[in-house]
């Protein structure tokens, strides 16, 4: 489902914006957290460390569903060096267990995991 060009995407060491979407009571919820922060599971799931993230919890205990958009202007795109995604996912929060210990280690601030099984991954640049 991941392809290449994304992965580089998620890897480059310069940090990108990385923004995500919810969608609540009050209309849609958008928090940002970084590229290099994701980390990539072997099957294809996207861990994102959490400390904040309250209200886009709430959200998505009742709407589990999420979009982001991932963004390098470091990576060659369609037409130039630069390019961008839109991946959109069903969610769950993580607070225990070795995915959220192996996260926990790298990112000792965390409370939980937002862990993202990606439905779709469209390059927009």
């Amino acid at each position: 489902m991941l392809n290449k060009k994304l992965l580089d995407v998620l890897s480059h060491p310069v940090d990108g914006a990385v923004s995500i979407v919810t969608n609540g009571d009050a209309g849609p919820h958008l928090v940002n957290t970084w590229n290099n922060y994701i980390v990539v599971t072997p099957d294809d799931k996207l861990l994102i460390p959490v400390s904040g993230f309250n209200k886009t919890e709430k959200n998505l205990s009742v709407h589990n569903q999420v979009i982001l958009s991932i963004a390098s202007r470091e990576i060659e795109g369609y037409k130039a060096k630069g390019t961008g995604f839109i991946v959109k996912g069903t969610t769950r929060f993580i607070k225990s267990g070795d995915d959220f210990d192996h996260m926990k280690e790298k990112f000792s601030w965390i409370r939980a995991v937002l862990e993202i099984t990606v439905t779709t991954a469209t390059q927009m640049l």
